[in-house]
């Protein structure tokens, strides 16, 4: 736009369209300033401001819908026009008309003061068309000429050859899935198309204005629209373009941390809103049909089914939506149908490079000068758009999990985990790996993949982990301890993911390391601590999983994990005490915590673990702190799970142990502190969510638990580790006897004098010194126990377990409403987010589905 004069006569038009009621369609020096003045996209945004449109929205409703008639009609005229490339003005006029409507729409869905809303007025209601009388539904016309636009001849792509007469060329943008050739578009094309797009996603964002309790409820009749569109040509192509689109992406090495974030480069910018787009067009489904017993489920009842959609074996892809008529989202169906080893190829190696070069450029050396990260195409998109690819298509998770990178994808996206879940912005993205990694789990050669040796050399330095034979399996577990012990109430769902993700793998674990193993008990120690079970419902499924680790474990792979059963068998007394479990005595336990911490800064700890032994974990003692605690029975006293031959020496100092650093311990277990039952219980008063305990309560769980057999085996195991002790100290006795009487003989028969002799080895009853009268030094039975317990030997000793063995059968992965909710307000708040630069699309409207938080 031109100076100030002109800025000053386009803010007059917007005033007369408050001021002046019931303005004429022929009033065209009312309307027209709308399409002819603003020069780009900041004019609009900055001269019509959220103010200026609820004016005219709330005191002339009739001039704010017929402004959005006016620019729509104008729209339709310029679009059919035959020398829309040859008119530079013609496409000015329509990239503001595009503009316009951008700015306006998101005020037709939101709530009005007086609880009202337009959006059926303006949008789904038919009225006669401005100019031609006859009688049209805008939101359906506006949809599918948005959707023309993203493929019109000179605008968003190359202009048509001589001897076409089309403006509309239904053609797929760049090479990669189905096209095997770019359409060569040029800078003016990518620009327009961002302007387009930007436009379509507006479109399609009723669901931010949706409270969350009926999100799930309620349909978004534009992207309703796009979905379930008949023209299966154009899905196809607009599906093609903006999944080749949004993977053409491509950082700029070195320059990555300098780059200026608040002015995006056009085809960054494309490449983004094509994920967005593509995003909410897999995610959506028709809100389920009504039944005779009342209306679909919404959030409001989310929660209290998630639980059971938890323990559910449902499949994955088993959606609570659906429709009456059975009709499907044409863009899940036709990404389901993919099939060929070179589209998985594309999409499996671009997603990786995405990922990888953002890992990349987080550990230059740049990238610590400057802490502002790139906000274009970002790992958290990268990974979304992998989880809805492997829940949209049963083909391409089976390339995911046979393919030779799979287990350089998982270190990849266990890298993102460490690396932010201490952010809250990037709970998200975390969430959504824990999904991705628990519908990977649910495939038995993935999990038997996770056996294989764990290569750190990709990971920073306070990552790694010393142990050279670290497993993936290992890091895997290294890291769910890790996110388990830093207590984030932003990462409760994620716990759940982690807990299902080494549950799913236990029955294919193989040589878990010793540290590994502590840790897991570790867990397990707090886990089912009584206090803790009692503190929230979900605890109680968390016990479950783990318990189902140890399950798979005992009756499947004992032998092959000689140090993991070696520290249950230490543990021991962990499952006894859960068998003996008191709903008094853990009301107790909770109410002397309580007490002791308080309700708001009561906190629990897993101590330091310097050795292998478990008998140094922090409990539930009511005093926790940052040192070792000792595990205490239901009575206080200590109560080790062997004798105290049986135990061994400290390990050398040597002993690999994490890293030190001065971030949050990544994999060390070092004072790591782990929320107690006291913090999480009085988190449940304060929002309103306890839960009643009763008896019946207990026992709708803990007779189902396979306890029994878990602890006939270690029983077992302990009374023969006991005698391999016993057994190793006499032996280190004996060689000691015959040792010191070596020495003594040949300290005679030397040049030594002898009463010099004597006066040294003699004692104060005159009886002589040494290992005759004084037991060697406690010597390590480890090794000989590690030995056994991979041993037939073992096998050998152990009960029966026909009758308890566990089906090899994992949890699955089920859309619960709540998952449903939380996976769109992830993706529309990550467009929200984007939309704020340059031009603030959404700033200052009244948002429902997420909170908004100021900056200011």
């Amino acid at each position: 736009m031109g100076g100030e004069n002109s800025k000053l006569a386009f803010r007059k038009c917007v005033f007369r369209l408050a001021n002046q009621r019931s303005l004429p369609d022929t009033a065209e020096d009312a309307w027209s300033p709308f399409w002819l003045m603003p020069d780009g996209p900041h004019d609009v945004f900055s001269l019509v401001t959220p103010a200026d449109i609820r004016r005219i929205r709330d005191n002339a409703q009739e001039n704010f819908i017929k402004l959005i008639d006016k620019v729509f009609d104008r729209l339709l005229v310029l679009k059919s026009a035959r020398d829309l490339a040859k008119s530079p003005t013609n496409t000015k006029q329509l990239l503001n008309c595009v503009r316009v409507l951008t700015r306006l729409v998101p005020f037709v869905y939101e709530t009005r003061s007086d609880g009202g809303s337009i959006e059926d007025i303006v949008l789904w209601t038919q009225r006669p068309r401005p100019g031609s009388g006859a009688d049209y539904t805008l939101g359906k016309q506006l949809v599918s000429a948005t959707i023309d636009l993203l493929f019109t001849s000179g605008l968003t792509v190359p202009q048509a050859t001589i001897g076409e007469d089309t403006t509309v060329r239904y053609t797929i943008w760049e090479n990669g899935v189905g096209q095997t050739s770019s359409l060569g578009s040029s800078k003016e094309n990518v620009s327009n198309r961002v302007e387009v797009l930007r436009l379509l996603l507006v479109l399609c964002c009723k669901t931010m204005y949706i409270p969350p309790v009926r999100s799930v409820a309620i349909p978004n009749q534009a992207l309703h629209t796009i979905a379930y569109n008949a023209n299966k040509k154009m899905v196809l192509c607009l599906l093609c373009s903006l999944i080749n689109t949004s993977l053409k992406y491509r950082t700029q090495g070195w320059a990555i941390p300098y780059r200026n974030t608040t002015v995006l480069d056009p085809a960054d910018e494309l490449s983004l809103h094509a994920m967005q787009a593509l995003f909410i067009l897999l995610e959506y489904q028709t809100p389920p049909a009504k039944t005779g017993k009342g209306a679909a489920p919404d959030a409001g009842t989310a929660e209290a089914t998630s639980a059971a959609d938890s323990n559910a074996n449902t499949p994955s892809m088993v959606l609570i939506t659906g429709t009456e008529t059975g009709a499907q989202n044409l863009f899940r169906a036709f990404v389901a149908k993919l099939h060929r080893q070179q589209e998985f190829d594309y999409l499996t190696s671009n997603i990786m490079r995405l990922l990888e070069e953002t890992m990349r450029s987080n550990l230059s050396i740049l990238a610590s000068v400057t802490k502002q990260p790139t906000r274009h195409v970002m790992p958290q998109e990268a990974t979304i758009l992998l989880w809805l690819l492997l829940e949209n298509n049963s083909l391409f998770k089976e390339y995911v999990v046979d393919h030779n990178r799979s287990l350089r994808l998982f270190a990849v996206l266990l890298y993102f985990m460490l690396n932010g879940y201490t952010d809250p912005a990037q709970a998200g993205m975390v969430r959504t790996i824990s999904h991705i990694l628990h519908y990977l789990s649910e495939d038995g050669r993935f999990a038997t993949r996770l056996m294989q040796p764990f290569d750190q050399s990709i990971l920073p330095s306070t990552m790694r982990i010393v142990d050279a034979s670290l497993t993936h399996a290992d890091f895997m577990v290294n890291t769910a301890f890790t996110l388990l012990s830093s207590s984030k109430p932003y990462l409760i769902p994620v716990y759940s993911n982690l807990l299902l993700l080494v549950r799913n793998v236990a029955p294919y674990l193989t040589q878990i390391s010793q540290l590994t193993a502590d840790k897991l008990l570790s867990l397990f120690d707090i886990i089912s601590s009584p206090a803790f079970i009692i503190s929230e419902t979900y605890h109680v499924r968390w016990l479950i999983y783990l318990i189902e680790v140890f399950d798979y474990v005992v009756h499947y792979r004992a032998v092959d994990n000689p140090h993991l059963m070696y520290s249950m068998v230490k543990a021991r007394t962990h499952f006894t005490r859960l068998k003996a479990f008191d709903l008094d005595k853990a009301k107790s336990e909770l109410a002397a915590l309580r007490e002791k911490k308080g309700k708001t800064d009561a906190s629990r700890n897993i101590g330091t673990v310097s050795s292998p032994e478990l008998d140094t974990i922090s409990s539930t003692a009511p005093t926790p702190s940052m040192s070792a605690l000792k595990l205490e029975d239901g009575d206080g006293a200590a109560s080790p799970a062997l004798s105290d031959k049986a135990r061994g020496k400290r390990p050398d100092p040597g002993t690999p142990q994490a890293p030190e650093s001065k971030e949050p311990p990544q994999n060390s277990t070092s004072t790591a502190a782990l929320k107690s039952a006291p913090a999480a219980a009085a988190t449940a008063a304060a929002t309103g969510h306890q839960f009643q305990l009763s008896t019946e309560w207990v026992f709708s769980w803990l007779p189902d638990l396979p306890l029994d057999p878990i602890i006939a085996v270690l029983d077992a195991l302990a009374v023969h580790i006991d005698r391999i002790s016993e057994e190793v100290q006499r032996n280190a006795d004996s060689a000691g006897t015959r040792s010191e009487a070596a020495a003594i003989g040949d300290t005679k028969g030397g040049d030594a004098q002898p009463e010099q002799l004597d006066s040294k080895s003699a004692g104060s009853d005159g009886t002589s010194e040494g290992a005759a009268s004084v037991p060697s030094a406690s010597v390590d039975p480890t090794p000989a126990i590690i030995r056994w317990l991979s041993s037939d030997s073992m096998v050998s000793v152990l009960p029966d377990l026909e009758d308890s063995m566990p089906e090899i059968r994992p949890r699955l992965q089920g859309m619960s409403p709540a998952l449903v909710v939380w996976f769109r307000s992830l993706l529309w708040s990550l467009i929200y987010a984007s939309g704020m630069k340059p031009f603030g699309i959404w700033k200052n409207t009244q948002v429902r589905l997420f909170v908004v938080k100021s900056t200011h």
